[in-house]
């Protein structure tokens, strides 16, 4: 649980700290939402711990000053009555209309995970991704191997700032997720893990890095 502020670089450093402990030099960094935004920040600040980057559901720009109105809003509210009373927006946001639609116990369970995460750690990290730099004019200096995906019904970070990371980094792959929303890896596990699996095996061969 986090109890004080933190930003995406201090993330980025707890990151390096457990390859450290764990004795791995370098390793192939993907993320989700968050994730991607702390693995695209690895690969321009700790370059030589990375091999590769998968990116999901994820942003190098700062979100719109709407889209962050929102976020402190939702948190507001949490704060005041708990999680429970945003947990219909919250739902809305990370899955897509497909599988809210398809798949209503896939969405029912993680509305009860979601429930029980840790109030201070979500309002914390909301503080994190709204008072984040943008990267994406940095990224063209990323020369690691990189596969960006996206759910196709993504309103959280919708697919044209996925597109945008994929165009920045040169030489990266752009897969879209047909039917999924923000949480692409849940909605259509099958499809992202081909789609991670092919890239993996071309980016990293067996028995070597890139």
């Amino acid at each position: 649980p986090a109890e004080t502020p933190f930003t995406l670089d201090d993330l980025v450093d707890d990151a390096v700290v457990v390859l450290d402990h764990l004795g791995i030099e370098r390793a192939v960094w993907a993320g989700l939402s968050i994730g991607g935004m702390i693995a695209l920040r690895a690969a321009l600040t700790a370059p030589d711990r990375v091999d590769a980057l998968i990116v999901a559901d994820s942003s190098a720009e700062r979100d719109p000053l709407l889209q962050r109105a929102k976020h402190r809003l939702l948190g507001t509210v949490a704060r005041l009555v708990g999680l429970r009373p945003v947990l219909g927006p919250i739902t809305r946001i990370m899955f897509g209309a497909s599988t809210r639609r398809d798949n209503p116990s896939l969405v029912a369970e993680w509305r009860e995970r979601f429930a029980s995460v840790h109030l201070p750690s979500i309002l914390l990290g909301l503080d994190c991704l709204n008072g984040r730099t943008a990267v994406l004019d940095r990224l063209d200096t990323v020369r690691r191997p990189t596969l960006v995906l996206v759910g196709q019904e993504d309103v959280a970070q919708p697919p044209r700032r996925s597109r945008a990371i994929a165009a920045a980094i040169p030489g990266a792959d752009l897969v879209t997720v047909p039917k999924a929303g923000h949480l692409s890896a849940l909605e259509q596990p099958e499809t992202v893990t081909e789609a991670m699996l092919d890239f993996l095996y071309r980016a990293v061969p067996p028995g070597g890095a890139p």
